[in-house]
């Protein structure tokens, strides 16, 4: 993928300077194995102000739930976009697709 990783490619950077995504509510934990992971940087260049226009109290730094329908807008939002959104978009769905068969919400582990 070129956006995202899973946490196995996480931990070999060494880095922590990744936005995580885990399936359904936080759980006390974070860096799970499944979750998705993209980099602080991707993250602010392509993905903090759609995030921050569907849900204007968007943690940076905590944890943020999104639920469906918050979900559904930033899909449209990156599709009209289009360029590296929309490659976002696709690279992704698959993950978003999953989650939300078993789950209301993903939540997002800010930096």
């Amino acid at each position: 993928m070129k956006y995202f990783i899973d946490e196995k490619q996480r931990k070999e950077s060494g880095s922590t300077c990744y936005f995580e995504f885990q399936r359904g509510k936080y759980d006390e934990k974070c860096w799970k194995e499944d979750s998705l992971n993209i980099s602080d940087e991707d993250f602010h260049k392509l993905l903090a102000d759609i995030f921050l226009e569907v849900i204007p109290d968007f943690d940076y730094f905590g944890i943020t739930e999104v639920n469906f329908e918050q979900w559904e807008r930033i899909k449209g939002i990156l599709s009209e976009k289009g360029g590296e959104h929309k490659e976002i978009l696709t690279e992704s769905e698959p993950w978003f697709c999953e989650n939300f068969k078993d789950f209301d919400v993903f939540t997002v582990w800010g930096m």
